[in-house]
Formats: C-alpha cells, sequence, structure tokens
C-alpha cells in the first residue's frame, strides 16, 4: 500500500482547497511540505543530493519561463484596460449585425480565445462578461463566459503548452500539435453548449452554426501548431474564427441588402476598432521579431539545468512588454506596474509550490509508485483514467500550467507500450488540466466578481455556477475519453 502513501500529498491538496477553501499557494505549499516529510521520513521515497540539485535548477527555470510571461502579460492588460481597449473590443462586440445565437458563438469560439490567449489570467472576462451580460440574462451569460476560457492550453500566449514541452523534454510544436489532436472535440462542444443556452426557436441550426465554428477554432488551432507558431497559436486561431464569422456576416448582409434593425449597422463596424488592432498587431509583430532574430543567428541568451531550459529570445516576454511601452509611448507606468506585481505574486507563488511538489514526487520515486499500481491495468481502463487524473490537477490547482507541473509525470508513467502513446498522454493532461480551469473557484470568484450586483440580484452564486460547470466537465471529460481510447487503440 505505498502508494497509498504516495498519493497523500495531493490529496491533502485537494482537501484543503475544496473542502477547507484554502487559497491554492498554500495548499501548494502544504503538498510539498508533506512530500517533503514522507521522502525524510519513508525509506521508499529517496531523493539523492544531486538528484535534488538537477531537479531545484529545473524547478527554477520552469518557475522563471512562467514569470517571464505573467507579469509582462499582465501588466499589458493593465495598460490595455486603463487606454481602454478593453472597453472598446465590449462595445464592437455588442453593435455586430449579428442574431444572438451567433454571436454568443463567436464571443466563445473567437473573441475570448483571442483575449485570453494574449493575456491569460481570466482577463478575457473583462470583455466577455460585459458583452454577455448585454445580450441574455445573467444567470445565461455567466455561464458562457465559463464556456469561453476553454483555450487554456493556449492561454497566456501558450504558457502551459510551453512549460508541459519542457517537463516533458520535447519540442514545443510536438506538444502544441498533439494538444491541438486531443483538444479538437471540446471546442465544438462548448460552443454549441453557449449557443443553446440562448434557447433559440431554430435550434438544429443553431447547434451547426455553432460546431462549425467551434471546428474551425479547432482546425486553426491544429494548422498554426504544425507550423510551429505555437505561443501566438491561441491569438491566431481566434481571430481566424472571428475573421471567417465577420466574412460570413458580410456575405449575408451583402445578399439581403442591409435589411434592417441590426442589419443596418455601418460594413465598417465588421472591422474590429483600430486601437484594438494596433495593441494585438504590436505583440504578434513583436513575436514575428523575435523569431526573424532567432533565425538569423542572433543569441537566445539560454539557460539550462536540470531538463529545462529559458531562453529569453524565444519567450513571449520582450514582445509583450515592448507592446505595452509602445502603447505608452515608452513610458513605464509605475502604477500598473505595481497591480501586476499584486496580480501575479499569488498564482506564481502556487504555481512555484505546484512544480515543487511535482518534482519531489517524481524524483523520489512516489510518482514511479503511482504509475506501477495503476499501470496494470487494461489500455482501455488506463486510457480512461488518464483524462480524469488530467481534469483534477487543473480543478485542483485552477491553473493548467499549475496542473502540468503536478500530474505530467505520472501521465507520461501511466501511457501504455504503444507508438509515442507517452507524447499522446503528455498531451491529454495538458489538454484535460486546461480545459478544466473554468470550473475551479478562483475562476469562478473571478467571473462573479466581474458581474458585481449583476450576479447577486440574479440569484447567481459560487455554487449554482460550480455545478453547472461540473456537468459541462463531464461532458468535456467524455470527449477527452473517446479521443484518448482513440489512440490507444490505434498505436
Amino acid at each position: 500500500m505505498v502508494w497509498a502513501i504516495a498519493v497523500s500529498p495531493l490529496v491533502m491538496v485537494l482537501g484543503m482547497i475544496t473542502g477547507l477553501r484554502r487559497p491554492a499557494h498554500w495548499a501548494a505549499v502544504a503538498g510539498a511540505a508533506l512530500a517533503a516529510v514522507l521522502i525524510w521520513w519513508l525509506p521508499d521515497f529517496t531523493l539523492p543530493g544531486d538528484v535534488l540539485a538537477e531537479g531545484a535548477g529545473g524547478a527554477g527555470l520552469l518557475v522563471l519561463n512562467a514569470a517571464a510571461v505573467m507579469l509582462p502579460g499582465v501588466y499589458l492588460s493593465q495598460v490595455l484596460t486603463r487606454r481602454e481597449v478593453h472597453r472598446s473590443l465590449q462595445e464592437w462586440v455588442r453593435g455586430l449585425p449579428l442574431p444572438g445565437p451567433a454571436t454568443i458563438a463567436l464571443v466563445v469560439a473567437g473573441i475570448a480565445p483571442t483575449v485570453e490567449a494574449l493575456t491569460g489570467f481570466g482577463v478575457s472576462l473583462l470583455v466577455t462578461v460585459p458583452v454577455l451580460l448585454a445580450l441574455a440574462p445573467a444567470p445565461t451569460a455567466l455561464r458562457q463566459a465559463m464556456l469561453g476560457m476553454n483555450i487554456m492550453p493556449w492561454g497566456t500566449l501558450g504558457l502551459a503548452t510551453v512549460i508541459g514541452a519542457a517537463l516533458t523534454g520535447r519540442e514545443t510544436a510536438a506538444m502544441g500539435t498533439a494538444t491541438a489532436v486531443t483538444s479538437c472535440l471540446v471546442f465544438p462542444l462548448v460552443t454549441v453548449w453557449a449557443a443553446l443556452l440562448t434557447r433559440p426557436e431554430h435550434r438544429l441550426r443553431t447547434a451547426v452554426t455553432a460546431a462549425a465554428a467551434g471546428a474551425a477554432l479547432s482546425l486553426a488551432l491544429l494548422a498554426f501548431n504544425r507550423a510551429g507558431a505555437v505561443q501566438p497559436a491561441g491569438v491566431l486561431a481566434g481571430l481566424f474564427t472571428t475573421a471567417v464569422g465577420l466574412t460570413l456576416c458580410a456575405v449575408r448582409r451583402s445578399r439581403t441588402g442591409g435589411g434592417s434593425g441590426p442589419g443596418d449597422v455601418p460594413a465598417g463596424r465588421l472591422l474590429p476598432p483600430g486601437s484594438v488592432l494596433r495593441a494585438y498587431g504590436l505583440v504578434l509583430g513583436g513575436i514575428a521579431v523575435t523569431r526573424v532574430a532567432k533565425a538569423v543567428g542572433v543569441p537566445p541568451l539560454e539557460l539550462h539545468a536540470g531538463n529545462a531550459s529559458f531562453a529569453l529570445l524565444s519567450s513571449p516576454c520582450l514582445p509583450l512588454l515592448a507592446a505595452a511601452l509602445l502603447l505608452d509611448r515608452g513610458r513605464p507606468n509605475g502604477p500598473d506596474a505595481r497591480a501586476a506585481l499584486v496580480r501575479v505574486g499569488r498564482p506564481l507563488l502556487a504555481l512555484a509550490g505546484f512544480v515543487v511538489l511535482g518534482r519531489l514526487m517524481a524524483d523520489s520515486g512516489m510518482i514511479g509508485e503511482l504509475g506501477s499500481a495503476v499501470a496494470g491495468s487494461p489500455a482501455p481502463v488506463i486510457a480512461l483514467v488518464a483524462p480524469a487524473l488530467g481534469m483534477l490537477s487543473g480543478f485542483i490547482t485552477g491553473s493548467n500550467v499549475g496542473g502540468n507541473a503536478l500530474m505530467m509525470p505520472l501521465q507520461e508513467r501511466l501511457a501504455p507500450s504503444g507508438d509515442g502513446l507517452d507524447a499522446w498522454f503528455a498531451a491529454l493532461q495538458n489538454s484535460a488540466a486546461g480545459h478544466t480551469v473554468f470550473t475551479s473557484l478562483p475562476m469562478i470568484m473571478l467571473i462573479l466578481a466581474v458581474a458585481g450586483d449583476r450576479a447577486k440580484t440574479a440569484g447567481v452564486s459560487e455554487h449554482t455556477l460550480l455545478r453547472f460547470g461540473l456537468r459541462v466537465a463531464a461532458a468535456v471529460y467524455a470527449a477527452l475519453a473517446v479521443t484518448a481510447v482513440a489512440l490507444v487503440s490505434f498505436a
């Protein structure tokens, strides 16, 4: 029963977050402390000094990778809010000449992924919650806002996928492409669900339209990841889906001659505001410049430790920071910088705790014990367990990155013997953890905070959204399980 002791740090973390309602960073620290005590106490778990030093160095670089994206990303979001770029985007979406369900599909499969992929940390909710509240009653709108948070494997410029690749020692493009495959059924699912929440008159037509929007996002993610553009893939795929929707809208308007009511909006309104295009263009342009610089031989300024690395020129750090400074004409803003530090502090501490916990469990043999306990099961059973473990990690940590740090080593150990199945199971972990973050308590609390009095007046509570999220999570699990079983069957 050594495996039962090996799983106890995870049980402690789960109990502290869900039962005691403790913040994720305290739960992560407590779990890491328990793992350290078990290593010291039990001879079954050993951690030699050289392995400890190597693991500590690798963990430090993983946290550095995250901090280098989180800090400038949140600083940029502060700048965008202060310069009312988010408000301009809200007003533009409200004025789009689309039927209600089609607008919902465009928000969930196009606009929300674009904003969240650029900034992360639920910043897209600052845009989508007010827009959706203007389109639907609060109970419906807040549920739809939750469903718009499913781009997480590519959120914050693909941070979780980059970290997942580093944890497994694989190429980022390979991890991104595999994750795009394992996530392909999820995006049509959540988009259809969001559109049908409006109770449309033509349910079948609405479902087909929403499924097409979600499929466009899935296909675009696959294409951009295969092309190697993993970090901006979420932004580019969201923009592609939005562009396709707006193009169809323009074609529809030209055929009907403009019509009346919402159709009378000038054609120019189909284009996003200039401030939005400029802000997003600066970030994507900066990423393109760093890629060109790397291609022509500019030193990437790399650090290596353990199985992790950090390359300044490959990180989105510089493009994010440059975009924020250019929007402010080169003048750093002190209040925005302090606000970014405050917002990033706890998530970064939680991430560091989960990275340390994951390394302690992996390097001491705890993950090996857990893997051995499950590895004897038939391959289809393992395929059904893997998505559940990934989703549990995303729910516990409230973070795709934290979930990967916690569970990625175990997922690789679980993979049945087969051609590249360990890579596919790593991708399943990345997908499952990311697509469950919207059900986590921190994300639900953020949605309620953005909605403010509208949520209280409508009687929408944390418990209400959690129950809804768990229902959707069950459907997401089914989609991921189908994918997992297919991968195992054809390996």
